[in-house]
């Protein structure tokens, strides 16, 4: 009797074992799964995206990707969107295909008009810090170019073999920011035809002394080099992980890259044009309701001024020849604690966000602006977007870090199928387990 009844709990131990076996399986697996998906979300993430070639007629933007990925963005007049643009080597074979250099072109754009962005790499959707990107085309201009000088060069890797892919950035210290991607073979070209001033309001003068800037990347290595107009059509090859100076002939490498300049930050400017608001200094507080506002951007710019109060006030001004600006609100604001936020481009043309708070006393309050050592000025907050008027206060942001949205990573399928077994393992051991306390 004793064997009988030992031999009826056998098939119950074994069922609990079935079932832990499994519970501990399918959480291990899970977990892996998980994991996966957060590696893979990572490596497509957009970095170091620009604009660049901003036209009247269109935009390039740009970026790389840890791994090689597909990349395309959602692009629209309104947030809605509605239209979509692949990598520019992509659309010309018309099918997708996973690169870590991406180069998006969208042409046949209304000039001097915002647009909203978002970009598509692998299976999820990036945006702006939680918005999405924004970039302006370029106004009119009246007049032609008076430039035909055409940039030509060559990109090889230490082997002499050129790069499978490679992108191409050109600049000068008061132009707007090129973009171009390399041939099968290496070759780069720029016509510096179109080339604008950082503000993009008018074409670029240039002669035979003008320095040029190159800065050549693939996904794993970058060159920079400098070079005069006089040499636009003489440029000795590049070996990426190099660094050139070809204005100075005795001695065209410079040194191996990353030790010498930096080219090109978008975000970077010369000291004296760095855009800053002066008065208010932080929690800077005034006895007259209609203070007067200073800062500095660069010369001849447009500056957009929003003070937030109960209700807000707008205006936008121009800076003088020396980038200075003042701006006197024309009706009184009301007591009580305010923001300044201020709209101006960089010298690389890209809008930047200023904000400084400050308090305005109420008339019969006899209180002295504090006499403490000033705060340092506001940090600069570069985004991607173009300067354009707008009607309706600009939401601001606080950094140009992206995240995903929607579309969750794919995770890694080949998992699957584990995960289904030990779940029958589990199932399998529960059944065994009640068919045997149902027999006892």
């Amino acid at each position: 009797m004793k064997n009988q009844l030992f031999n009826k709990r056998i098939p119950t131990i074994l069922g609990i074992c079935l079932v832990m076996v499994g519970v501990v399986l399918t959480t291990i697996l899970v977990n892996n799964q998980t994991n996966f998906r957060g590696k893979a979300s990572n490596s497509e993430e957009p970095k170091n995206i620009k604009f660049t070639n901003l036209s009247e007629s269109s935009f390039t933007i740009t970026y790389q990707t840890d791994i090689a990925t597909t990349g395309s963005i959602n692009y629209g007049l309104t947030k809605e969107l509605g239209n979509t643009e692949l990598d520019d080597a992509d659309r010309k074979i018309g099918n997708f295909s996973p690169k870590n250099i991406h180069s998006i072109t969208v042409e046949n754009l209304s000039p001097d008009t915002k647009y909203f962005l978002t970009i598509i790499s692998g299976r999820n959707t990036y945006l702006n810090n939680g918005v999405l990107f924004e970039v302006s085309t370029a106004p009119t201009i009246a007049s032609s170019s008076t430039s035909q000088a055409t940039i030509k060069g060559k990109i090889v890797l230490s082997s002499g073999n050129p790069p499978n892919e490679s992108l191409v950035y050109l600049n000068t210290d008061n132009s707007q920011l090129l973009s171009s991607i390399i041939a099968e073979n290496g070759e780069f070209d720029f016509s510096l035809k179109s080339l604008r001033t950082s503000n993009l309001s008018s074409y670029l003068m240039l002669d035979e002394n003008t320095i040029l800037k190159l800065l050549a990347i693939n996904d794993s290595l970058k060159s920079s080099a400098i070079i005069s107009l006089n040499q636009a059509n003489s440029i000795p090859t590049i070996t990426l992980s190099n660094d050139y100076d070809f204005t100075n002939q005795s001695a065209p490498v410079s040194s191996r890259s990353g030790e010498s300049f930096s080219f090109p930050n978008i975000e970077s400017q010369s000291e004296e044009l760095k855009p800053q608001i002066i008065v208010p200094k932080k929690d800077q507080s005034f006895m007259d309701q209609k203070p007067q506002f200073r800062g500095t951007s660069l010369p001849n710019e447009k500056v957009q001024i929003i003070i937030h109060s109960p209700q807000d006030l707008q205006a936008q001004i121009i800076s003088d020849s020396n980038g200075n600006w003042t701006y006197r609100p024309t009706d009184s604001l009301s007591p009580g604690p305010h923001t300044i936020t201020v709209l101006t481009r960089n010298s690389s043309g890209i809008l930047i966000t200023l904000m400084q708070s400050f308090t305005v006393l109420a008339a019969e309050t006899q209180v002295a602006t504090p006499t403490s050592t000033p705060s340092p000025t506001p940090t600069l907050v570069p985004t991607v977007i173009v300067l354009t008027p707008t009607s309706t206060p600009i939401p601001t942001s606080t950094s140009v870090a992206i995240t995903s949205k929607n579309l969750p990573p794919p995770g890694n399928s080949s998992l699957l199928p584990l995960i289904i077994g030990s779940i029958v393992v589990t199932i399998t051991g529960i059944a065994l387990f009640l068919l045997t306390n149902a027999i006892l």
